[in-house]
């Protein structure tokens, strides 16, 4: 059995790895994609990845600004025939550029420009209303249609799905020390099943030191929580889409599997897209990670979520914890964050 820091490194080297060894392979854009109807599938699933430093002439070309810089990875990378192995792709309609996107591909694609998988859309809805829980549902209906999921397969998916919760709800209750290998884990783990992996911190003692919460956007990489560990704190928890527990807690399998994961779908903590409470998870998260400081990093197409800044500003004032903001900032990094992170916590240890 491979140790879990094999594997990860070994899946982060070459993303693609794994799924071009397997059979048959689907991809996904956009983290609200069902783990469960996913695993159902029959295929190897995996998150189409990004690669922050790799150019995007083309894409750049194709997409205007206001897309994420991942997107145009992505599409660069579709572009170069990267994903041609791949069956299907399926989109998100709950992530503004991730549904975009899909459209751009479909254009493309129509007109000879690109080839590739074929895009799929799932058309999960967010707002917290009985249309919307329904209008999610159906989604998952014709989602699971298309790709030949019987209601007997979506319970074996949620089963499978449900192993992976437990796995990372593991990780999350025991994690102590780099946060920079928790960051690894949640990225790798969007390319390749790691639960089946040997994991040898189970039980470690908790976590010490000077603790920060990353919030906001999540960066391309490990790059943020580097800069973090370099200033001598330690990165407890993220509080953005691609945190560890972003699969939430087991789904009960009792009944309609369709209905349970249509409603799951459609609940989102960390999205531009969520109707939560932004503020009051933002501090329920710096509670549950024990932070005693938050960093809120916002890159500069996070057009929605920076509107919930003043909110979450004024809550952490008021429970105590200090939070340093940084907004419309580059994916990459490359605008001085780092010293601006390094020279404020510098400022906290005075």
């Amino acid at each position: 059995m491979m140790m879990l820091d094999t594997l990860v490194d070994r899946t982060l080297a070459d993303p693609l790895a794994a799924a071009r060894a397997a059979p048959r392979a689907i991809g996904y854009v956009g983290l609200d994609i069902p783990e469960d109807l996913l695993a159902a599938s029959g295929r190897f699933a995996l998150h189409l990845p990004w690669d922050a430093d790799r150019p995007t002439p083309k894409a750049d070309g194709w997409l205007e600004n206001g897309f994420a810089p991942w997107a145009r990875s992505i599409l660069e990378q579709w572009a170069a025939g990267d994903f041609d192995f791949i069956d299907h792709v399926i989109f998100s309609r709950g992530e503004d550029s991730a549904q975009r996107l899909y459209y751009y591909v479909t254009e493309l694609q129509r007109r000879g420009m690109i080839a590739g998988p074929e895009p799929l859309i799932f058309d999960v809805a967010r707002i917290r209303r009985d249309s919307s829980v329904a209008h999610s549902i159906l989604a998952t209906h014709k989602l699971a249609d298309r790709l030949d999921v019987t209601e007997q397969a979506l319970s074996h998916g949620i089963a499978a799905a449900n192993r992976r919760r437990v796995f990372f709800e593991n990780l999350a209750q025991t994690r102590s020390g780099s946060g920079r290998r928790y960051e690894r884990i949640a990225r790798a783990a969007l390319f390749a099943p790691l639960e089946g992996a040997s994991v040898d911190v189970l039980g470690a003692p908790p976590l010490s030191g000077k603790r920060v919460l990353l919030a906001g956007t999540a960066p391309p990489d490990d790059r943020i929580h580097a800069a973090v560990e370099i200033a001598g704190w330690l990165v407890s928890g993220e509080a953005h889409e691609r945190a560890l527990d972003r699969l939430g807690p087991q789904i009960e399998t009792n009944g309609d599997p369709f209905a349970a994961i249509g409603r799951r779908a459609q609940v989102a903590r960390f999205n531009a897209r969520s109707f939560a409470d932004p503020a009051a998870a933002l501090l329920e998260a710096a509670r549950q990670a024990r932070a005693d400081a938050v960093i809120l990093w916002l890159i500069e197409q996070e057009e929605s979520m920076v509107w919930h800044v003043p909110p979450q500003v004024a809550t952490m004032a008021q429970a105590g914890i200090p939070m340093l903001v940084l907004t419309r900032r580059r994916w990459d990094g490359n605008d001085g964050a780092a010293a601006e992170i390094a020279a404020w916590l510098a400022e906290m240890d005075a």
